[in-house]
């Protein structure tokens, strides 16, 4: 830990005491290498150039701060706020955008080689233009045998980015909510979930971009929405439906088959079965409305 104790301190005393410092002393380069900095407010901080690789930003709000140029390798900013923050030309290798909030944050010509970015939240207003990235990582895992987080799903698989194909993936995925269903899925409290959520939508529409069918029945769906619905929202309403779909549903096997356990078991088989994109069409065959139809073309 190499951090400065007087820039560390500084940063706690808040942001006009620390704007100040840094417009009186333009050419130090504030030193807060491994420092603690969660959970403070750093909103509209001047933190241009400083270094703050390695250090700990977890749940920190940084709406409107300056970061341009700074060293952020290793940072972590899982739950971090950085709505609206300037990230021009930081370096951020290798850390994590883990549940962050980025709407409207600029990250032009940033280095994203090897972050985590896990349910990180972007929208149409970020700005990913010549984002310097060869992969990324999509999940992370912690290992108590290992005592640190094990990063999971490189992007690509193997290989690097082209250049410039980060960001045009990343553009194409701005207007999508990722649903993913990690035991299987069931796709009648699906077809009820989310046509409870086209309901909640009205006018606004939302349909199906994409299934996938993953390792150890794990099943990823996109939704396509428009920039001006709230993905979070969204997201939040599917599941928390989807959930009490189950339930229901669990109840009706409980009560057929007897014992909690047995019951369980022929849950946890039956999603895994429904996984199949064939026992998809079964279940989804039985409800002959308009949007059953839509959807099956969409994946035909």
């Amino acid at each position: 830990m190499v951090y400065s104790e007087p820039h560390s301190y500084l940063v706690k005393l808040g942001l006009f005491h620390w704007n100040s410092w840094r417009q009186k002393h333009p050419d130090v380069t504030p030193m807060l290498e491994g420092a603690n900095l969660n959970l403070l407010d750093l909103s509209g901080f001047n933190l241009r150039g400083a270094n703050i690789q390695g250090a700990n930003l977890f749940g920190t709000d940084l709406l409107d701060a300056d970061l341009t140029d700074a060293n952020l390798t290793k940072a972590d900013f899982t739950g971090a706020d950085l709505r609206n923050a300037f990230l021009c030309g930081a370096d951020l290798s290798e850390a994590r955008l883990i549940r962050t909030q980025a709407l409207g944050t600029n990250f032009e010509r940033a280095i994203f080689t090897g972050v985590c970015l896990e349910d990180w939240n972007i929208d149409s207003k970020t700005n990913l233009i010549g984002v310097i990235c060869d992969y990324v990582y999509l999940k992370s895992r912690y290992s108590p045998q290992n005592k640190r987080y094990v990063l999971q799903e490189r992007r690509p698989h193997s290989g690097r980015f082209e250049p410039g194909e980060f960001t045009k993936l990343f553009q194409t995925t701005l207007e999508t909510v990722e649903l993913i269903f990690r035991n299987g899925i069931d796709w009648q409290a699906f077809l009820v979930a989310f046509q409870n959520l086209e309901k909640e939508q009205g006018d606004l529409p939302v349909s199906i971009q994409s299934i996938e069918t993953k390792h150890r029945g794990t099943v990823v769906i996109h939704l396509n929405v428009l920039p001006e619905q709230d993905k979070a929202k969204i997201e939040q309403s599917f599941k928390q439906c989807y959930k009490q779909e189950l339930q229901c549903i669990e109840a009706d096997y409980q009560e057929k088959f007897g014992t909690r356990v047995q019951s369980e078991e022929l849950i946890t088989k039956y999603r895994q079965r429904n996984s199949d994109f064939k026992a998809m069409i079964q279940v989804m065959a039985k409800d002959q409305s308009d949007f059953v139809l839509n959807m099956l073309l969409q994946l035909e």
